[in-house]
């Protein structure tokens, strides 16, 4: 580590001396106000390396480098290989307004001697400030992390469920008061969320692996809440949707099933306090914001349903009510949390319904009609259906649907196509001979770009959302997911190639016999 830091750092120094001499030194002379450059060839300058508003940049590096703390001294010495670092992320001058944030709060001495000390952590905060404020605000509330950069080890492991768990526990286990427990909750997600977002941003985590830790992050937050209520009876949480099959994104609510084993009003009264109690444990906002937005309306009866049924009463309803697209949602269920006997029963007890052997005509028709309802019925007024990555033609709901209805309809031929991730249901479809390599290859493909653009979307904007959002913010995802020459359009001509490609395969195939 030590030899690759010593080649790192006289590989930065030389470049540093080049910007000096070329670019940088001249250019930041005239915004000092002595320098040979004038106003407008100044400000051609940083409009070239993607710093549009130049009065701003001025005031900025006046404040970074102002005074006698050490921050500025520092940053003095490094801010022309700073602005260069600054310059390749896909908002320059939002970097620019973090990193001037991060110098003045308590995390300012911190950042100096991580500066000075570990060139590679620099660029990866200058990364972190340059791409999204939400990570930038995240940073500034956690100054730890920034000295946590300096082992390079911080962003090269992946963090395991267990890991997780184990962390989320040691958190909670001296908070006894239910607001503090929930505060502390709060605090590991938004710490591991910041390190998850970080090892993305700087490109040190595939797609699939970064909603993994998502996945399991989400799974240590529910497994650690629970834990902490004491359930009265056996009790589970099964985790659906996307927390069922590991492709959490930054913007997902968590879909999850209640499931207790016992009889009688007692149980049931138990039960379903617990399954509130942890509602409000992961989903309540507080001054330290949210856990996990919850989601349980893929229960019996939806929303209108008692949060927590028993393993009778599950069995109950799916022999005399249960619909396709419940059986169909239960490709994607897991164990996430709870008395693991209580989730292994349900998971046994709900194969028959989703393993059909044939899978009914009328099933497959039902769930094809359900999804002509979704495209038409469930885009929010105000997202443009155009450029839906979820929901959009040809984009994730279209590859999910495809995926699910092979494996419904050849689950108890080819067992070996039961898996509840998506992208690994591509590849054993295809392994199984009932899928196209090539059409494989293009459905994984638009859910890959769908996919990335969701979670850029969502670091840049800050908030969720399904649709790419127009104007500069698609600028600024486009910059984020690597188009450089004109990044709004390039952006936009992409997700319309992936997905009109994707969505001939999906015309084809899903409703083909």
């Amino acid at each position: 580590r030590e030899s690759f830091l010593a080649e790192y750092r006289a590989h930065q120094n030389a470049v540093r001396g080049i910007h000096e001499r070329l670019f940088f030194a001249p250019l930041l002379d005239t915004l000092a106000g002595h320098g040979a450059l004038s106003p407008e060839a100044a400000e051609d300058r940083l409009a070239a390396f993607g710093f549009a508003d130049a009065e701003h940049t001025r005031a900025a590096l006046r404040e970074l480098t102002s005074g006698f703390r050490r921050a500025s001294r520092v940053l003095q010495e490094l801010l022309p290989v700073v602005l260069d670092w600054l310059s390749t992320t896909p908002d320059p001058d939002l970097g620019l307004l973090q990193l001037r944030h991060l110098a003045e709060g308590r995390s300012a001495s911190t950042m100096a001697i991580t500066f000075r000390d570990s060139p590679a952590a620099a660029e990866q905060v200058c990364r972190v400030l340059g791409s999204s404020r939400f990570l930038g605000d995240a940073l500034l509330h956690q100054p730890a992390f920034v000295e946590a950069l300096r082992d390079p080890d911080t962003l090269a492991r992946v963090a395991t469920r267990d890991d997780l768990v184990t962390s989320a526990l040691e958190t909670l286990q001296w908070r006894a008061d239910p607001d503090e427990r929930r505060a502390g909750l709060r605090r590991f997600k938004r710490r591991e969320f910041l390190r998850i977002a970080t090892r993305d941003v700087v490109g040190l985590a595939p797609l699939e692996e970064t909603a993994g830790e998502l996945s399991a992050l989400a799974d240590a937050c529910v497994e650690a809440a629970l834990q902490a209520l004491e359930p009265e009876v056996p009790f589970a949480v099964i985790g659906m949707g996307r927390l069922g099959g590991h492709e959490l994104s930054y913007a997902s609510d968590i879909d999850v099933l209640f499931v207790y084993d016992g009889d009688g009003a007692a149980a049931y009264e138990a039960a379903n306090r617990t399954a509130t109690d942890l509602v409000r444990e992961i989903g309540a906002t507080t001054a330290e914001g949210q856990t996990f937005r919850i989601d349980a309306a893929l229960r019996p009866e939806g929303t209108q349903g008692v949060l927590a049924r028993s393993l009778a009463g599950y069995r109950s309803y799916y022999d005399e009510y249960g619909l396709p697209w419940e059986f169909q949602s239960l490709l994607r269920a897991r164990p996430v949390a709870g008395d693991p006997d209580v989730a292994a029963r349900f998971m046994t007890m709900v194969e028959p319904f989703v393993v059909r052997d044939p899978f009914p005509d009328e099933f497959v028709r039902e769930i094809r009609r359900v999804k002509v309802r979704v495209e038409q019925e469930r885009i929010p007024p105000g997202e443009d259906p155009e450029f839906h990555l979820k929901l959009g033609r040809g984009a994730l709901t279209d590859v999910e649907f495809l995926v699910q209805l092979l494996q419904l309809r050849h689950g108890a031929t080819h067992p070996t196509v039961r898996t509840p991730s998506t992208v690994a249901g591509l590849d054993r479809c295809t392994a199984a001979g009932l899928l196209d390599a090539d059409d494989a290859a293009v459905l994984r493909a638009a859910y890959r770009f769908c996919e990335r653009a969701r979670n850029a979307r969502y670091l840049v904007i800050g908030r969720p959302g399904d649709a790419l959002p127009g104007g500069d913010d698609d600028a600024r995802i486009g910059r984020m997911l690597g188009y450089t020459h004109q990044p709004r359009t390039e952006l936009r001509e992409e997700f319309r190639r992936v997905t009109r490609r994707s969505r001939q395969v999906f015309e084809r195939v899903f409703g083909g016999r």
